[in-house]
């Protein structure tokens, strides 16, 4: 098994993203980058310098029709799905290059080098009540992270051990039963016309609370400059990138330019 760099991981990650892009073009599919990778588009014409994970995300409509659709070009990639994949628990999907093996530090089985895809699911006409369907999400979403997450090194000593703790207390409930209740929930989100869309199954859940946005936000998309290539982001980015980050072309202090993952292995099978 040969060892695969971050650098080369990031090589990989752009050819299943222009994999991605090009069957989204050709079936009317509508995508944006999204989260840190919506950043970097726009303030570093590429990877934030210290990332190493590419996000896209898709109004719901277009994301089912993805995930039961996607057909790479070359057959080396694969579309993960909650609802039809076993072992797989995310809530949200992954298109993966099966042909790698990446291993994180995790409780959930591994796959190939891979990149998200968020659904941006259709909410309400008001701001509150959206915000009041995530808080019933929160307590659900917190159970998948501690069911989640392994101790490790980022960790101290006391989170190690509170970690710990929590994974014992949570043991009679099982992580597919989780996100099952958790498309429970979004399944009753029906109003293709609200107002309102949110990225309800964002990995933190302050993100989650701050992707709300008006539906027309995610109306109309162009095309910019992402390492040398060329994908989708929406016309709006300026208004959500605001909205979720702040003075988003600021970069964050010197010491608070790490990655949030925890990569332990990536090699070619």
């Amino acid at each position: 098994m040969k060892r695969i760099s971050i650098e080369e991981m990031k090589r990989i990650q752009i050819e299943i993203l222009k994999d991605v892009h090009l069957f989204c073009e050709k079936n009317n599919i509508r995508y944006t980058l999204i989260y840190g990778t919506l950043l970097g588009a726009v303030r570093h014409k590429g990877y934030i310098p210290w990332d190493d994970d590419i996000d896209i995300a898709m109004l719901r409509d277009d994301y089912e029709r993805f995930v039961a659709s996607y057909k790479s070009a070359g057959g080396f990639y694969r579309v993960y799905d909650c609802r039809k994949d076993e072992g797989y628990y995310y809530p949200f999907a992954k298109v993966a290059d099966t042909r790698t093996l990446l291993e994180e530090n995790v409780s959930v089985d591994n796959i190939g080098i891979n990149i998200d895809v968020f659904p941006c699911d259709y909410l309400y006409d008001s701001q509150q009540e959206c915000v009041n369907f995530i808080k019933k999400l929160d307590f659900l979403k917190k159970l998948f992270r501690v069911k989640l997450v392994k101790p490790g090194k980022k960790n101290s000593f006391a989170k190690r051990i509170l970690i710990r703790i929590l994974k014992i207390v949570c043991l009679p409930v099982s992580i597919e039963k989780i996100v099952a209740k958790e498309y429970e929930l979004v399944n009753r989100l029906t109003n293709r016309n609200a107002k309102y869309v949110g990225l309800v199954f964002s990995s933190e859940i302050s993100c989650a609370y701050r992707s709300i946005c008006p539906r027309a936000m995610f109306e109309k998309y162009e095309n910019v400059p992402f390492e040398k290539e060329s994908f989708k982001i929406i016309v709006s980015y300026d208004e959500w990138l605001t909205q979720m980050f702040g003075d988003y072309m600021m970069p964050p202090p010197v010491e608070c330019r790490t990655s949030p993952h925890t990569l332990n292995n990536v090699y070619w099978k």
